[in-house]
């Protein structure tokens, strides 16, 4: 057990120096509120909102979109939440990507951004050397 503890520390120390020259991007999960499908405010941006994710995925500033239903509720008074990742430099970057999108212009929601960090993971997978394979 120490040994794979080992491992791990080593390999996460290896990954911090191969890429200290890159600048690192971090990634926030963006939690909104939820809101009615049925609220005026959803339905006339909610187009809107869809179109300007969409455009930051295709860019790669932002990345697994999730869409929640209350489905155990009746049509008429479901709720809907969004989640997402958004990749930034900073708190104060992403915040700036996100004042552009409608709900947050039109004030139809607010968000919550939550740190997750850098996925190291994939970058050491991206690194054969580390990995022995």
């Amino acid at each position: 057990m120490r040994i794979k503890n080992l491992v791990a520390v080593m390999i996460l120390l290896a990954s911090q120096a191969l890429w200290a020259d890159e600048p690192i991007a971090n990634k926030y999960a963006v939690v909104w509120d939820s809101i009615s499908q049925e609220s005026p405010m959803y339905k006339q941006h909610i187009q809107e909102q869809a179109a300007a994710l969409v455009s930051l995925w295709q860019k790669g500033v932002v990345e697994n979109i999730y869409l929640n239903h209350e489905l155990t509720e009746p049509k008429n008074k479901r709720k809907a939440s969004i989640v997402f990742f958004i990749e930034a430099k900073n708190k104060d970057e992403a915040n700036e990507i996100l004042k552009q999108l409608p709900f947050v212009q039109h004030n139809v929601l607010n968000y919550t951004l939550y740190p997750v960090g850098v996925l190291w993971l994939k970058e050491i997978e991206d690194h054969p050397e580390l990995t022995g394979k």
